[in-house]
């Protein structure tokens, strides 16, 4: 986009972690955002950060109708759509032989079909100002793990439609994605299989501890890093199709 001014802002996945810190970065820079996520509680208490410039959307990206509606909503709400943060996800482990269909069909609609379809939808909105799409991905989707193949191939395939996306809407709209490393969120703190017998918290503690030595850097990421890639994603006006890393040097060793 040419013009610097407040964007309108659809941001997905808005209540904590990773989507929270993009709201917060969004509003400090004084842009308008509808803030999206299916905890009602969670959003008003984002909505606390910036009163006048965040408005709160309840809605589950699994519900067809609810999915449908968010992007004419959010567009009638700020007067025009200018960006479009696609950042809710879910996380199901399952090593082989314990993978369940269910869990595959609901990482599957958050991670990729809700992104394409809200693409889909926001397009003509987006092409009025020469707006743009960022999709929140994961390392993940370049180098998976195991335990995670529904989870990596969500995301892997949501980078696919991040270039095709790109391509197909180039001149008129720019479409990127981030690809994080491990993030300091609620989810590395989901167990992979951990022993019954073992206190949880002691679990939860090796666990960060192994993620973070996964890192070259030493630590795990912060979201508002992540959140500060979303907005230079933003306005880089002469980059799409490509994915930005930010993983602490995990892709490099």
């Amino acid at each position: 986009m040419t013009d610097r001014s407040a964007r309108r802002v659809l941001v997905t996945g808005a209540s904590r972690g990773i989507g929270r810190a993009i709201v917060k970065r969004l509003a400090m820079r004084h842009h308008r955002v509808v803030a999206n996520a299916r905890d009602a509680a969670a959003l008003k208490d984002v909505a606390r950060l910036a009163p006048d410039r965040i408005t709160v959307m309840v809605g589950d990206l699994t519900d067809v109708e609810q999915r449908d509606a968010l992007v004419p909503r959010a567009a009638e709400e700020l007067g025009g759509l200018d960006v479009l943060v696609n950042c809710a996800g879910v996380l199901r482990y399952g090593e082989v032989g314990a993978i369940v269909e269910q869990d595959l069909i609901a990482t599957l609609k958050v991670n990729l079909l809700a992104p394409l379809l809200l693409a889909q939808a926001a397009a003509p909105y987006l092409a009025k100002r020469g707006g743009c799409v960022v999709n929140v991905a994961s390392t993940l989707g370049i180098r998976p793990a195991p335990g995670l193949a529904g989870y990596a191939a969500s995301k892997a395939a949501l980078l696919s439609v991040t270039r095709t996306l790109a391509a197909e809407l180039a001149p008129a709209v720019r479409v990127n994605a981030v690809a994080p490393g491990v993030v300091d969120t609620d989810m590395p703190r989901q167990l992979r299989g951990a022993d019954p017998a073992q206190d949880p918290r002691e679990a939860v503690d090796r666990q960060l501890k192994e993620l973070t030595a996964l890192h070259p850097l030493g630590r795990l990421g912060c979201p508002e890093e992540v959140a500060d890639a979303v907005l230079f994603c933003m306005e880089a006006e002469w980059m799409t199709g490509s994915v930005l890393t930010l993983d602490g040097g995990l892709l490099a060793v």
